[in-house]
């Protein structure tokens, strides 16, 4: 089946991002985001796909002082948060060509990439809004051939709607960000779902995390 253009890819991760509204978490952040703030004397952060705010919401929860921006394509969810943190700065706009010209401390973004038309034109545009002393968290998925598939994109069975691409283990995840990265840490965790009071883990599904330093 033809792949869509670019545009067609944008417009559907919009209407779906319009639609879906995030769950309500709670405000802790998790320790690798601690480790992050604490150990590296972070005064601004970036969180590209920033959806409905939970990260943005712990992160002004345990550091209100640290200025923070986002990046979503859905409307709903900027004018959302630009009520919620006036002060702060929020944008719609495409990921992978924000066209900021602002640089920041941490570039964070959980579960996007896996969105967009091109990653490596993330990765490209993660690297540029990075301080060159900055840190870089992303996160992925990780597709096994045994996974149990419950959407089809484009003619592909896929884990999530609107995935443009699925990474096959965590080292074709972590191989795209080699040329401009310095891999400090990455782990793999299966995905669980709590269905009926059991807790199951859905077989061949895992989320991949790196954390990551500018290559000088």
């Amino acid at each position: 089946m033809k792949k869509l253009s670019k545009d067609k890819i944008l417009e559907k991760n919009k209407e779906y991002s319009e639609n879906f509204i995030q769950p309500s978490a709670d405000l802790s952040l998790p320790e690798y985001m601690k480790d992050i703030f604490n150990n590296n004397n972070v005064k601004n952060f970036i969180d590209l796909g920033c959806g409905d705010g939970i990260v943005i919401s712990a992160v002004k929860n345990k550091y209100p002082k640290i200025k923070i921006s986002g990046i979503d394509i859905s409307p709903r969810r900027i004018n959302s948060l630009k009520k919620r943190f006036p002060r702060d700065n929020f944008y719609v706009k495409d990921v992978c060509g924000t066209k900021l010209k602002q640089q920041y401390e941490f570039v964070h973004s959980s579960q996007v990439i896996e969105h967009v038309p091109f990653d490596k034109e993330m990765v490209k545009e993660m690297s540029r809004l990075l301080t060159d002393n900055g840190v870089l968290f992303c996160s992925s998925v990780i597709k096994k051939p045994w996974a149990i598939y419950k959407y089809r994109n484009n003619g592909r069975f896929v884990l999530g709607p609107t995935h443009e691409r699925e990474y096959k283990d965590k080292k074709q995840f972590l191989n795209l960000f080699k040329k401009d990265f310095k891999l400090i840490k990455s782990w793999q965790i299966p995905v669980s779902r709590d269905i009926l009071g059991f807790h199951i883990i859905i077989p061949g599904y895992f989320l991949v995390f790196g954390i990551w330093k500018k290559r000088n």
